[in-house]
This record gives C-alpha cells, sequence and structure tokens, in this order.
C-alpha cells in the first residue's frame, strides 16, 4: 500500500504509557535503569472503528508494533481525515518520537514512555490544490522562506484558509537574470497554479536550478510542499523541501508525482476494521503499571532511528545510585578509622583497639550494602518480561 505522507507542522502526543509496553521494549531491544532512550522514524496511523475500549481510536505503529494510540479528543479530530487517507487506498504516514526509560521502585521496574508526532492541525494535513500533471514533486523537508511575497498578497490571501494557516502545492522554475556585466545569477521563481507567489533566495537557487533543469530536460516541472499563514494584516509563505544533496538517485530515476488523489470530501468514510490487541491489552483486565524484569528481545527497528539521551546518568545500569555511594563513602571512612586505630595502638592502646573495631565495623556495613546493590542489579537482569 501507498504510504501519504501527512502534514507536519504541528505536534501531537500520544498515549504510550499503559498497554503498549512490550512493544516499546521491542523497538528499543533493551533498556536500562534510569537511562532515557529516543527514537525516530516514520510510524502508521491506524484507524481502529472496532477497538472495543475506545471505539473509533487511532492507533500508532512502528512496523507491525502497536505503540500507542491518539487519546480520545485527537482521535476525534483526526479521525475524519485519516480515514479519508485509508479510504482513499494509502496509509497515512507520520514522523514520530517515542522515548523510553526502565525505572524501578520499591523493588518492581516498570517503563515510563512519551509519544509526539510531527502532524499539522487537522485542517492542513492536505494539500488546497493539486499538482500539476506533468510535476515532479520533491521529497519534503525543512522550511524555505519564499521571498518577495508581499509583492503578491492579494492574491495569497485570496488562497488562504480561515484557518489561518494551508498546505499547498507549489511550482518552482529557474529563470537565470542576467546582469549588465554579462555575468548570470540563478533565480528560482515560486508559482501557485500557474500564478507567481514569490522567489527563493540566490543562494538556495542556486543549489536548486541544476535539479530544475534536469526534470525539465526530462519533460517534467519541478513541484514542492508549501505552508501558507497568515491573517488580515499580514502573511508567510514557505517551501518544505529536501536540500538537492539530500535527494536520493531513485528520486531521478522516476521523477515522481506522488501527492495522491484521496476521496471527495464526506461526512464519514467506510474503514475496515483493524483492531489487534497488544500483550498488554489481551491482559487489559489485570495488568499493573508495575512491570519487572525488561530485557531486549527484538532488534530496533530499521526504519528508525535510536539515541540515548545525553541527559541522563549512565552509571552502572540496573543499580540503585544512592545505594552504590552509601556503600562506597562507608568504605572509605572504615579504611580511614581503621588504619588510624592500628597508628594509635603503639601511642594509646586503649584507643588504637578502639579505633580497630569501629573502623572494621564500618567497613563491614559498607561491604554488606555493596552485597545489597549486586543483589537488586541481578533482580533487574535475569526476571522474564510480565504482565
Amino acid at each position: 500500500m501507498t504510504d501519504y505522507v501527512l502534514g507536519d507542522r504541528g505536534t501531537v502526543h500520544i498515549i504510550t504509557d499503559d498497554f503498549y509496553d512490550a512493544e516499546i521494549l521491542q523497538v528499543f531491544e533493551e533498556l536500562q535503569i534510569d537511562r532515557e532512550r529516543v527514537w525516530n522514524g516514520e510510524a502508521r496511523l491506524l484507524p481502529e472503528p472496532d477497538n472495543p475500549y475506545q471505539p473509533h481510536t487511532i492507533a500508532v505503529y512502528v512496523d507491525d508494533l502497536k505503540v500507542g494510540r491518539f487519546s480520545e479528543k485527537d482521535a476525534d479530530s483526526y479521525w475524519a481525515p485519516i480515514t479519508r487517507v485509508v479510504a482513499s487506498g494509502y496509509e497515512a504516514v507520520a514522523h514520530l518520537q517515542l522515548t523510553a526509560v526502565l525505572r524501578r521502585l520499591n523493588g518492581d521496574s516498570f517503563i515510563e514512555s512519551t509519544g509526539t508526532l510531527s502532524l499539522s492541525a487537522p485542517g492542513s494535513l492536505f494539500p488546497l490544490n493539486q499538482a500539476p500533471t506533468q510535476a515532479a514533486l520533491l521529497p519534503q523537508g525543512s522550511s524555505i522562506k519564499v521571498l518577495d511575497e508581499k509583492n503578491h498578497s492579494e492574491y495569497l490571501h485570496g488562497i488562504l484558509p480561515g484557518s489561518g494557516e494551508g498546505r499547498v502545492i507549489l511550482s518552482l522554475e529557474n529563470n537565470p537574470i542576467k546582469h549588465s556585466d554579462g555575468r548570470l545569477t540563478e533565480c528560482v521563481e515560486v508559482f501557485h497554479d500557474r500564478k507567481m507567489v514569490g522567489r527563493l533566495s540566490t543562494q538556495i537557487s542556486e543549489q536548486l536550478a541544476p535539479v530544475i533543469r534536469y526534470a525539465y530536460d526530462h519533460d517534467r516541472l519541478t513541484s514542492a510542499w508549501g505552508t501558507i499563514r497568515g491573517n488580515a494584516f499580514e502573511l508567510s509563505l514557505t517551501v518544505q523541501a529536501v536540500r538537492p544533496s539530500e535527494i536520493s538517485d531513485e528520486w531521478f530515476e522516476h521523477l515522481p508525482n506522488n501527492v495522491p488523489e484521496l476521496l471527495p470530501l464526506a461526512d464519514n468514510y467506510d474503514v475496515p476494521d483493524a483492531y489487534v490487541a497488544t500483550d498488554g491489552e489481551l491482559h487489559r483486565a489485570s495488568t499493573t503499571k508495575k512491570k519487572r524484569g525488561f530485557i531486549g528481545s527484538r532488534p530496533a527497528s530499521e526504519t528508525g532511528n535510536v539515541q540515548d539521551s545525553p541527559d541522563q546518568d549512565s552509571t552502572t545500569p540496573g543499580a540503585p545510585l544512592g545505594l552504590q555511594r552509601i556503600a562506597v563513602l562507608l568504605g572509605v571512612i572504615g579504611g580511614i578509622v581503621l588504619v588510624i586505630g592500628l597508628v594509635l595502638i603503639f601511642y594509646k592502646p586503649m584507643l588504637g583497639i578502639l579505633g580497630v573495631v569501629l573502623g572494621a565495623s564500618v567497613a563491614f556495613l559498607a561491604l554488606f550494602f555493596g552485597r545489597e546493590n549486586s543483589y537488586d542489579e541481578e533482580a533487574v537482569s535475569e526476571d522474564p518480561l510480565e504482565h
């Protein structure tokens, strides 16, 4: 099934922290106590009209792993546009940032996780216009400012939606400017439905000009996603396209015009039943938030990127940090007192003996805390995953 990449000019937080721990663990392969990890990649948004717990929710998948769902409020807002994509025969795709960390409390281990989708508001997921038939659409990327758009403000205000923001498909044409000294400067002009609406900077134009010429030599126009924002007093226009150096060889080979055509707007769209229970949902009646002994069992998804958060403490994964520090501190103190006691035996025997006994006692206490640490660490790494 073909992907339909949704607009990414917003943020939607999904629910990940109750019945998806086993699946999230498989995405990361393994987690360690108090060490946060971050995964970035593409996620599928799948409507579940048959979900028995929250009807008409939207599940979030990484490959074949369901790692979360929309909140009830967000599911209501996004249900119509997401089901429109699915009913049109495409898979709704958005960028997901997933974070997870293993916590330990009262001898039990559990996962804390969050998920954030880069997703535009429901009214800005789809372009307001269609790409030209003979166009090659550039892959989406970071925003590039369109210059001189204010010179075309009357036309742009005419296409600005009432919400103040919308996605558009823009066409890019290369028209070099010849200066009086004979020097040529690349200039990429920006069009919306054959109407010029601005230009790109000289630096960006020089980078994109070879791509536009290549498409033109193969009987293709060059198009790109754009975003228009504003109100009655001001507006801005941006192009979302990858830098030319990041365009794949596959794009040059196929020159795709991949803005899929969707079904017409309607109040409702028929989508197939899609609910598949996770491990947590299968045991929903008895599932508690605490889960013991998490270990990795599946390689991380090839479509995403996992990183360790630099803000987290990575000292001795699996060991409670407080007991570890107490053991070290007591060991140092006990050793010092023991040495002082041995020295004092030659000058003040009674005081020296007292120092030896006290130092040995403190050292023994340090050894006791150290053994407790090792037992806790073994418990975290050896227990099987439970629900």
